[in-house]
């Protein structure tokens, strides 16, 4: 049977540490299995402004959600509700909050031993076999007027299962969430308004999980509607590389990130960061690091197009 908590629900059980790089910071368990237990991991993890958590991976897949405030992961900004998912042993980083700090949810499908930093454990992350590394950053879309609206990630998404959808539902809408079984598992975060599920209202923030043999999470709006996301685990299987695109011009290059496979492609370059289209490799400052997940260009080499 799918389970599902509410943030009033857990809430008492909010503890507070102070990290090694400065600053406060909170955790909220909403699912926490004993350690090594293969059960569903869900957490909301709030920081004092600016807070900085360094480039660093986890042994499992994970998405993260923004529920409060901002800031940027890597290079990349963070807007309220944004989804992060990154494939396990996929470094990305740093993660910092903005002037009114960060709250956000970590959810995964099963239990991992924690946060790995590369600045100690770089290592034992290149040593890992068959590693396929991927992460991607997206905003949802609540958008529509009908009863039942549901929008699929355009990015989110892979072979294996990986999906996530946005979902807007009129007061007291009813629909079935996606279809559990295709992946490795599924979270129901509701962002706005409220859930009813068996009798009792669960309003925003309640996070509920169904496993692949549950099927579907019967998703009913309470009296303010309510707007969610479905984020849908991969299978439990070997990924596909993830190839850049192939210059159209054979004399660039594409260089790809070994640690979390961050392309860069000479013929586009990265315009956002001052870097014009067509600039050769060697000629990117020295000081510049990967957007995904803070290294430098020694980390980078030519990348194999198919």
């Amino acid at each position: 049977m799918p389970r599902i908590a509410a943030y009033d629900d857990v809430k008492d059980g909010k503890k507070s540490r102070n990290p090694p790089g400065g600053g406060t910071s909170w955790r909220t368990d909403f699912m926490r299995p004993p350690e090594g237990v293969k059960e569903p991991m869900a957490f909301l993890a709030e920081g004092t402004p600016h807070r900085v958590i360094k480039p660093h991976f986890h042994e499992v897949d994970q998405f993260q959600v923004i529920v409060s405030g901002g800031g940027v992961i890597g290079k990349h900004p963070l807007s309220l509700n944004a989804v992060h998912f990154s494939r396990a042993h996929t470094p990305y980083g740093p993660l910092t909050g903005a002037e009114e700090g960060v709250g956000f949810l970590t959810l995964r499908a099963q239990w991992d031993p924690g946060a790995q930093y590369l600045d100690k454990d770089k290592d034992k992350l290149v040593a890992v076999p068959n590693r396929k590394p991927w992460q991607v950053t997206e905003a949802p879309k609540f958008e529509g007027n009908a009863d039942v609206n549901i929008h699929a990630f355009n990015d989110i998404k892979d072979e294996r299962g990986l999906a996530a959808y946005a979902l807007k539902l009129a007061p007291n809408a009813q629909v079935a969430g996606p279809d559990a079984s295709k992946g490795n598992g599924q979270y129901l975060i509701v962002t706005k308004g409220s859930v009813n599920y068996q009798g009792k209202e669960y309003k925003a923030i309640s996070i509920g999980f169904t496993k692949p043999d549950e099927g579907y999470f019967p998703i009913v709006a309470g009296p303010e509607g309510v707007e969610a996301l479905v984020l849908n685990f991969p299978r439990l299987e070997m990924a596909k590389a993830i190839v850049p695109e192939a210059s159209k011009s054979k004399e660039l290059r594409v260089w790809q990130c070994l640690l979390c496979s961050f392309s860069y492609d000479e013929a586009k370059g990265m315009p956002d960061e001052g870097i014009a289209a067509g600039t050769r490799w060697e000629d990117v400052p020295e000081s510049w690091i990967c957007p995904d997940c803070g290294t430098s260009k020694a980390d980078f080499d030519m990348a194999v197009v198919a």
